[in-house]
Order: C-alpha cells, then sequence, then structure tokens
C-alpha cells in the first residue's frame, strides 16, 4: 500500500474507531442510566439515547463496508510463494 493510501486509510480508520466507540458508550449508558435514573426519566433517557444510536449504527455499518470495499482495491496484492522461494535462494 502506498503511503497515500495508507493516510487515507488510517483516517477511514480512525473515524469508524469514533464513531464504533460512541455507539458502545450510548448503549451502555442507556443501559444504566434506565435503572439509576429517577423513574420518570430513566426510561425516557434510555429510549433517546437508543434513538440517537440507530442512525450511528446504521452510518457506521454502510461505511464500514464502504472502507473494506476500498481497502480491498487499494491494499496491496499478496506475494505468491513461488517469489519467496527464489528470493530466499537467491
Amino acid at each position: 500500500m502506498e503511503d497515500a493510501d495508507q493516510q487515507v486509510f488510517k483516517f477511514k480508520f480512525w473515524k469508524l474507531t469514533i464513531v464504533l466507540n460512541a455507539i458502545i458508550i450510548f448503549v451502555a449508558l442507556a443501559i444504566g442510566l434506565y435503572f439509576k435514573a429517577p423513574q420518570p426519566y430513566g426510561p425516557v433517557v434510555a429510549l433517546v439515547l437508543i434513538l440517537v444510536d440507530i442512525p450511528l449504527i446504521w452510518y457506521f455499518r454502510k461505511d464500514y463496508y464502504r472502507t473494506k470495499a476500498w481497502l480491498d482495491i487499494h491494499a496491496s496484492p499478496p506475494e505468491k510463494k513461488e517469489d519467496d522461494a527464489r528470493k530466499t535462494e537467491d
């Protein structure tokens, strides 16, 4: 993979990591606040957090598959074992 492609991949990976962490944090907060917040507010806050998570999950999944397709195109092809065998013989 070329240096420019590596920089693009680092940004794409970084973005996916941040979105995935946000999804995990929102789900954990929804579960925790459902039980810990005062009764009339707990379920409402949990529902709001889950509703915020749904578009994030959709965006993450879409961008994950887009990044995976991009990586399949830009990843360097694996070297054949025959080439490796010739290099070790020389």
